[in-house]
């Protein structure tokens, strides 16, 4: 583009776009009335941080739960990992995002389990 085309551009104003609210991760205390779905266990911290930074990156709240797991593989065992829990209305997208990205632990919504809780926390 030369001179001529730079000049025309500046007369057009710049309108700054309005910047997307990042969502946070959340206590699953603060997500109360919102029905929560395991949707990813987290085996180690790289795939823990790739996952929030995916899911803040969506602007999806989510929430963390350090829980134990066994596996059914040949060697077996019970680990700890990384639970992450999403609003069970985006359940599916967060899923289909996540191993997209590589992250391939993820659950079933039919297999999530729910935090919702009708008591209150």
């Amino acid at each position: 583009m030369g001179a001529e085309g730079a000049s025309n551009l500046s007369r057009y104003p710049v309108i700054p776009l309005p910047r997307l609210k990042k969502m946070a991760r959340r206590t699953s205390e603060e997500l109360v009335g919102t029905p929560l779905s395991l949707v990813f266990i987290a085996g180690n911290v790289a795939d823990a941080k790739s996952a929030e930074e995916r899911l803040t990156e969506m602007g999806i709240d989510y929430a963390l739960s350090l829980e134990r797991f066994t596996t059914a593989s040949f060697m077996g065992g019970e680990y700890t990992g990384l639970f992450v829990y999403v609003p069970a209305a985006q359940h599916r997208f967060c899923r289909e995002m996540l191993e997209r990205h590589g992250l391939t632990d993820t659950v079933d919504p039919e297999a999530s389990e729910s935090l919702e809780r009708p008591d209150g926390p």
